[in-house]
């Protein structure tokens, strides 16, 4: 341990934005949030050695003292991730989260006192109750549609996700077709981006990417040489796919969650959106960028850019409440849009987004069809990837309402 007072660790706590501060001894921080799974981000000035001893030092109690197991993980190099406990924290509680003097930085200089961060979980105004007026409905539409997934057979990750967030059974025969897939290629699959929608397919249905076969499809992700110059769909669902299950990336990954974040940063429209190719904000691709950024949301570097994009989303929508992308209203840019709204806490039938009466919510529901899908565009027949995206829209309300986090969360 370094005794030069100057050579002492500083520590910045990611509560609403990055705290930086000159000498820490003991610091009470007061924060409140209406997220029962809220993950704090403990950031420091120098390179963090997270190992058993530093790990073991940080301890979440409630307000009688009592310890909260929570998961504490690295984020990157500089960041430690206090998640919250499975079960969600209790509203109305205050929390205190006590950081050790035993954390140190990779060349053995330690924090100097220990740190208390206090925070409070206030009751949310969303909770589903009988001021929902959707509720009945939602339910009822989220059976039809995922009876209609299972009828037609579950294919892809994203049917998988719909039937599993409803706490249905995905049938044995997805597990058998990604276990082809993987076994075809060898693990060598054919995109940076078919990692990222595998590993959260996998999470669907409670299979572990780290050893799914032989193969760590996770290290596929953050260790991947051929993802410069991608297209930004598949910065965003890599994020996602980390995010999942919460994993652990190397500080010397290839791609970090600092550089994901910076790299979706980065690729922003002039217009403060997100777009596939193009220079001016698409909804489809604004949403997603939305949803994978949800988790850092207090960060400096994120919380003005989600605040534009939400701002820009609400100017790109139709007067009648929908959205369109490429010049076609459709349903699957509503459902993008109401998950990436509802992983930042953002109300989808809020008054940010109702356009004469009309929220993407209730334009969504207006293209459900006869046998229990969804439709691409109004009055063309059932859709199999409207019927995912629709379900799974729903499903996010759904849990956003229950105060219960993002569609594409697991752990």
């Amino acid at each position: 341990m370094l005794k030069r007072k100057s050579k002492y660790i500083l520590l910045g706590l990611v509560i609403v934005g990055s705290l930086w501060h000159p000498s820490v001894k003991a610091l009470e921080l007061n924060k409140e949030t209406t997220d029962v799974h809220k993950a704090w981000n403990i950031r420091f000035n120098q390179n963090i050695d997270f190992n058993d001893e530093g790990k073991n030092s940080i301890r979440v109690s409630d307000s009688k003292g009592n310890t909260i197991t929570t998961d504490i993980r690295s984020g990157d190099s500089k960041t430690i991730i206090v998640d919250a406990p499975k079960e969600g924290y209790k509203e109305g509680e205050t929390y205190t989260i006590d950081i050790g003097n035993k954390i140190h930085s990779k060349s053995n200089v330690y924090l100097k006192n220990g740190v208390k961060c206090i925070f409070k979980i206030n009751k949310s105004d969303n909770k589903i109750g009988d001021s929902d007026k959707y509720k009945d409905q939602v339910d009822n539409v989220i059976n039809l549609g995922v009876n209609k997934i299972l009828k037609d057979g579950v294919e892809d990750q994203w049917q998988a996700v719909a039937v599993s967030k409803h706490g249905a059974s995905v049938p044995s025969s997805y597990l058998t077709f990604v276990q082809k897939e993987i076994n075809s290629t060898k693990g060598d699959m054919e995109q940076p981006i078919d990692y990222a929608r595998t590993v959260i397919g996998l999470m669907a249905i409670e299979k572990d990417p780290t050893n799914f076969e032989g193969y760590n499809l996770m290290e596929k992700i953050y260790n991947n040489k051929q993802m410069e110059n991608e297209s930004i769909n598949t910065y965003i669902f890599s994020l996602i796919a980390l995010d999942s299950g919460k994993f652990d990336v190397p500080a010397n990954a290839l791609w970090t969650r600092d550089k994901l974040i910076k790299t979706i940063l980065d690729n922003r429209t002039f217009d403060k959106g997100w777009d596939y190719a193009g220079d001016k904000a698409d909804p489809d691709m604004t949403a997603m960028a939305l949803t994978a950024l949800a988790p850092y949301r207090d960060r400096d570097d994120v919380k003005l850019a989600v605040e534009e994009a939400i701002d820009k989303l609400s100017s790109m929508q139709n007067e009648n409440g929908g959205f369109s992308s490429w010049g076609t209203e459709n349903s699957e840019s509503s459902c993008q849009v109401i998950i990436g709204l509802c992983a930042n806490g953002i109300d989808p039938t809020g008054d940010k987004f109702v356009k004469n009466g009309k929220n993407p919510l209730d334009v969504l529901l207006e293209y459900r069809t006869e046998d229990g899908g969804f439709s691409h565009t109004k009055e063309t027949g059932c859709n199999g990837i409207a019927t995912e995206q629709g379900v799974e829209a729903l499903e996010a309300y759904k849990m956003f309402k229950e105060g219960k986090g993002s569609i594409y969360s697991f752990k």
